[in-house]
């Protein structure tokens, strides 16, 4: 069976579920008026013969919903839980029925079926922890309540006509909330069936709490500490050839360290997309076999898997392992032996850099492990609310860093001041290819700066690091730029290309790429996005934004597309 037809007959299967639980908490509700809706959700039977009345169906059709969903999440022990619920279904109609239920065994047999012949697919564990709580919060809530239900039925024993001893009333506790049976009681008052229908309700609450735990998925969420941190930098420097590479060590990332190999790669989930932030982190050679453990691990969590702005180190890798790869635009690259101010191409930043000059603007750098200036990062902070304020307050993250001040490790600052010593604009530089190339990261200045400043920090930046010995500057991603100028694009493509064409007032991409074309870049270097499944679908687009606007995302998109609509 193809894994994409076996995929929607599993998402069939637990539709039908959905159903059932819908009917089980309708037959609860007082609508019994609508004869015909009644009578057409009657023929879906439950897997479960429970009584069609009160609380009972509601919390068994909650149940159900909720063992549909991690069903969906492909979880396990779910799975487990449906086959033993359809085959007991099943053999209570054959058995207890003279005249069959068919559409009710048929519902039954089609999704028992399902769940049988694809249970490879349901692969993803329970976490440990939460499975122990609930099998020991099981066993206590239930011996609680039930000792609880057998000392209370005693002592109403006066208003429940079938308890005369201590031991009918243990046994009629058992009977209560193993079979839900409350009429075998012979209830005399309205104080004793209260009081059963209450401790039946207890029982339910006290399943659902201990299935939720039961249920509760694996999922890796390790807690940064600082030894990891420290782990995953020694490995940023030695094999972060990504431009990306050093945004690994920001604090909204979180890290998937291989176990059999020397690497680790930087994610965050969007919904069930495990993202990452640039390439995997690791020796070339290794490649395969970190991307096993980062897929097998991903199958096992029912996560699908997209890698943002990666580089042609893997993407030969990645395309034969099955993943979709487009291409998501370009980097603004110099080699720095060869750039200079000479030329037409760089007539706008030689021009911008002269004014600078002119006004007396100095670049220097600053080194804050060697020793703090808390008045000159009182500028930068400064600086960076004033940024914000003209932003809007929203800051992107995930594939753009931060200032990094209080932990500053490899990154290198260089800022401008004015002839009065203002300063007026800086630039956080991160380092890649073991320290032979840096990426501009965090470019920022004062509104009232004069033409120039950013320009200058810049360019004198990239001469200080030439005469080190650097090989590579960066000025980063022009996201979108270059899709493809092909007419048999694919779809995707297209919709790249429109959204760079046309939606420049939610991210004003065309402008980005002008402002780092004036540079003169000497190298316009292809990165990628990687996704699995191969069909690259709306939450894979979903996850590229949520994981760079966490908190400002429909706040931010939502207005301008309604202005995109509009025009």
């Amino acid at each position: 069976m193809k894994p994409l037809i076996k995929r929607e007959l599993q998402n069939l299967a637990m539709i039908v579920l959905i159903l059932v639980a819908i009917k089980n908490i309708y037959i609860a509700l007082p609508i019994k008026g609508y004869v015909r809706l009644h009578n057409l959700i009657h023929g879906i039977h439950s897997p479960i013969p429970i009584q069609h009345h009160g609380i009972l169906p509601v919390l068994s059709g909650i149940l159900m919903l909720l063992l549909a969903y991690r069903l969906y999440k492909r979880v396990r022990l779910a799975w487990l839980i449906e086959v033993i619920a359809l085959v007991v279904s099943i053999t209570y109609h054959l058995a207890r029925h003279q005249i069959v239920p068919i559409h009710s065994v048929l519902l039954d047999v089609f999704v028992l079926l399902i769940l049988l012949t694809s249970y490879k697919d349901f692969s993803r564990s329970s976490d440990r922890i939460t499975v122990k709580k609930s099998i020991g919060f099981i066993f206590c809530s239930f011996f609680l309540v039930l000792t609880n239900a057998a000392i209370g039925l005693f002592l109403l024993k006066g208003d429940i006509r079938s308890i005369h001893t201590i031991y009918d009333a243990i046994y009629s506790s058992v009977k209560l909330l193993v079979l839900m049976d409350t009429s075998s009681l012979g209830m005399k008052g309205a104080a004793g069936k209260f009081y059963s229908n209450t401790l039946i309700t207890i029982n339910w609450i006290c399943i659902m709490t201990s299935a939720f735990l039961l249920l509760k998925p694996l999922v890796y969420n390790p807690i940064v500490a600082k030894h990891g941190r420290h782990r995953a930098r020694q490995l940023t420097l030695k094999y972060g050839d990504n431009p990306m590479a050093y945004l690994a060590l920001e604090n909204d990332k979180k890290y998937f360290f291989s176990s059999r190999i020397e690497g680790f790669c930087a994610y965050r989930l969007a919904g069930n997309v495990f993202t990452v932030c640039g390439d995997m982190i690791c020796d070339e050679k290794d490649g395969f076999m970190f991307l096993w453990e980062i897929t097998d691990f991903c199958t096992k969590n029912g996560y699908n898997i997209l890698f943002i702005n990666i580089t042609d180190k893997f993407t030969s890798m990645l395309n034969m392992a099955g993943f979709g790869i487009i291409k998501y635009g370009e980097d603004a690259c110099f080699l720095l032996k060869d750039y200079n101010l000479a030329g037409g191409k760089v007539a706008k930043i030689r021009t911008a850099i002269n004014h600078a000059n002119k006004e007396g603007i100095t670049v220097l750098e600053y080194k804050p492990l060697e020793k703090k200036d808390h008045f000159l990062e009182k500028q930068m902070h400064s600086i960076t609310e004033e940024w914000l304020i003209k932003k809007g307050g929203v800051e992107m993250g995930f594939m753009l860093g931060g200032m990094g001040l209080k932990d500053p490790m490899d990154r290198r600052y260089f800022y401008a001041l004015s002839k009065e010593g203002e300063m007026l604009g800086f630039v956080v530089f991160l380092p890649y290819l073991e320290g032979k190339a840096y990426l501009a990261d965090v470019t920022r200045r004062r509104s009232t700066a004069p033409q120039g400043v950013l320009e200058k920090i810049i360019y004198d930046a990239f001469m200080k690091m030439k005469e080190e010995g650097v090989i590579w500057g960066n000025m980063g991603l022009s996201p979108l730029y270059n899709i493809s100028k092909e007419e048999n694009c694919r779809f995707t493509e297209k919709v790249f290309t429109f959204i760079y064409e046309n939606m420049n007032n939610t991210y004003d991409f065309q402008a980005l790429h002008h402002a780092k074309l004036k540079f003169g870049p000497t190298d316009w270097q292809p990165r990628y996005l990687a996704f699995s499944p191969n069909l690259f679908s709306l939450n894979f687009g979903y996850a590229i934004l949520k994981v760079q606007m966490p908190k400002n995302l429909f706040k931010t998109i939502l207005p301008n597309l309604l202005k995109l609509d509009r025009k």
